[in-house]
């Protein structure tokens, strides 16, 4: 037991790890300032139980001939403690795009070999579908890369590892935040 906790406190320190409360805080703190600036983020809250809220965005994807509607969900990992970020890739025709399409779709250059440990497919922990995310294993120790300087590591992540998946925030973002300091 000793070493678990050896252990425990030193991933601790050199990762940024959430409670689930910190999440949600966060969470609803970054769809206050999605609202501010008319973003058509959305907090999906199942029940009450933990944790069953995420955060929703949807957008389209140019790809080659067709657009692509994608539905991003910022989730709360029970097991990694930190955002985690699934999709879903639909075209025009409501039909799923599958592995390889997908995969070619957000990460063209990637060598195929190194696939599965970035965009794997996931059962969604929420909805219980199958979903694509960015699997999660070292964002807690590049969120800790900000400290102190990340008000929102919900806003600090997406603005990470949003543009992996095609999901880019406004710059306006950063500076509401901003201007909320200031006041």
């Amino acid at each position: 037991m000793h070493c678990v906790c050896e252990w425990q406190a030193k991933w601790n320190k050199m990762s940024d790890s959430l409670t689930w409360l910190e999440f949600l805080s966060q969470a609803k703190e970054f769809l206050a300032m999605s609202l501010d600036l008319n973003d058509s983020w959305q907090l999906i809250e199942k029940d009450n139980q933990e944790p069953n809220s995420f955060l929703k965005y949807t957008q389209k994807v140019k790809c080659a001939n067709e657009l692509i509607n994608v539905e991003y969900h910022i989730v709360y990992s029970i097991s990694y403690q930190v955002p985690m970020l699934y999709l879903q890739a639909h075209r025009s025709d409501g039909g799923l795009l599958d592995i390889e399409a997908t995969w070619n779709l957000f990460m063209p250059d990637a060598p195929r070999s190194d696939l599965y440990q970035m965009l794997t497919p996931m059962e969604h922990p929420v909805l219980f579908r199958p979903f694509m995310a960015l699997h999660p294993c070292r964002t807690g120790e590049i969120l800790a890369q900000f400290g102190k300087q990340s008000k929102n590591r919900i806003l600090t992540f997406i603005s990470v590892y949003g543009p992996y998946v095609k999901l880019e925030l406004s710059n306006r973002y950063g500076l509401i935040k901003e201007n909320n300091q200031r006041n």
